[in-house]
């Protein structure tokens, strides 16, 4: 049969396509742009008097399907393993809560163990290009997770975008993997930027300041990772190689000035490394049908073991609290889930392996307009940490830089409390006697 007359005979309608889920199952989305629209998932949601017992696991999920509404959760369960999203953090706050401690490089492992456990027919639901001439589908904008769910899954449920870009990289797929085909044209959804604060943009300069010729950045998400490309953009280095999770915002006004080559990368040399990415169609449009860009899926881009053979590796991403031990807090307030682990300990542990790499936690001085340190004696109660002290490297705060390499837990809280808001050292420092960091001065 002729690759054709398979995607032919596979081309439904969404309400036929949501007939493949069972009572039972377990069925995934991929992460941001790889989601599909609300058509097929809602076409889900709408079988929920004729479903028992099925799992939704998402992570970032843009839209606001059917399924997150309170009515759905006698035939619905949910799991996440990424908030940040403003539908998802009301989630959070609520009984149906239910987040799940993966690791981006692992989260195929991860659910393999949860699939032992629990034993579901696994699908996934996932938004694809038309096929080209050879039948094969390309993932687009996102590789994150997606193929080692569709190795783990019983069924594959494609939404075919014409406007999704074909990239290169790990994304390709042969009609033959799929059990349905939903066509429907939709906007690959663009986010912008917001403009940073001044605070961001102090934060960014101390970060640019540390960076030099040759180094490979990974660049989070977030108004201070944008602001440290603009201001890339005219700092003099050159030679930047890109080995990230998530493009960076002006990717490609840094490769058009000459600040990223690859040309010094030894791991996918010439080549920016991504594994998905979240922006504006300008970015998307540098991002697709691109040989410099590969999209490769997390258990390889965000894989600790291919990190570290690069050298110079700058890992820079964002957190909420740190303590005056390097204990780094940067998915939960408190109790609180916010975000969720994502990929930040892998590079922060891939640079530290790097040869002459280095990592680079973000965080504002204070909270709550100045009332509240970021940089406090003790993490909150309940809150997650996400880096351990023993990886903590460079601290980021918009008075300065925290080098925390190397040093002592007494040295470290010395450090940490001159990069903290003026107002809040004196009450650091007692914090610090108190935990025995700081020993009484003797004259």
């Amino acid at each position: 049969m002729s690759w054709q007359d398979i995607y032919k005979s596979r081309l439904m309608t969404a309400p036929e396509a949501a007939k493949i889920v069972k009572s039972g199952d377990c069925m995934w989305t991929p992460l941001l742009l790889g989601q599909p629209s609300m058509l097929i998932m809602d076409a889900i949601a709408d079988r929920k008097d004729e479903l028992k017992d099925v799992e939704y696991i998402n992570c970032l999920t843009l839209r606001p399907y059917k399924i997150f509404k309170p009515e759905y959760r006698g035939t619905f369960t949910l799991a996440f393993g990424f908030y940040s999203t403003p539908h998802l953090q009301e989630l959070a706050k609520s009984e149906w809560s239910n987040f799940l401690p993966y690791q981006s490089s692992d989260a195929g492992i991860k659910y393999g163990h949860r699939k032992r456990i629990f034993n579901r027919r696994t699908g996934i639901i996932t938004q694809v290009t038309p096929p080209d001439e050879h039948g094969f589908v390309s993932l687009g904008l996102d590789t994150f997770y997606t193929e080692a769910i569709m190795d783990a899954s019983e069924w594959i449920i494609a939404e075919v975008n014409p406007n999704m870009p074909r990239t290169y990289g790990q994304t390709n797929f042969h009609v033959s993997r799929f059990a349905a085909f939903v066509e429907n044209p939709n906007p690959v959804i663009a986010v912008p930027t917001p403009p940073p604060s001044d605070v961001e943009i102090k934060m960014a300069e101390n970060v640019v300041a540390l960076l030099k010729d040759r180094d490979c950045i990974q660049v989070g998400i977030g108004a201070v990772p944008a602001m440290i490309s603009k201001l890339l953009e005219n700092s003099g280095l050159k030679d930047l190689g890109i080995h990230t999770e998530m493009a960076p915002a002006g990717s490609h006004r840094l490769v058009d000035k000459g600040v990223v080559t690859c040309k010094y990368k030894k791991v996918n040399p010439g080549k920016i490394l991504l594994a998905f990415t979240m922006g504006d169609k300008e970015l998307y449009d540098f991002l697709g049908n691109n040989p410099m860009v590969e999209f490769r899926p997390t258990s390889y881009a965000n894989n600790i073991a291919v990190i570290a053979q690069e050298d110079n590796v700058v890992a820079i991403n964002g957190s909420i609290e740190v303590d005056l031990t390097g204990q780094i807090v940067s998915e939960s307030v408190g109790n609180l889930m916010r975000t969720g682990t994502g990929g930040q300990l892998d590079f922060v542990i891939g640079a530290f392996l790097s040869k002459g790499g280095r990592a680079i936690n973000l965080v504002p001085a204070t909270t709550l307009n100045d009332t509240v340190s970021r940089i406090v004696p003790y993490i909150s109660q309940g809150a997650r940490v996400t880096v351990p002290r023993h990886y903590a490297g460079f601290v980021v705060t918009e008075y300065g830089v925290a080098d925390l390499y190397g040093r002592s837990e007494p040295e470290r809280a010395v450090e940490l409390i001159k990069i903290a808001h003026p107002k809040f050292r004196e009450d650091l420092e007692k914090g610090a006697r108190e935990r025995g960091l700081l020993k009484k001065k003797t004259f």
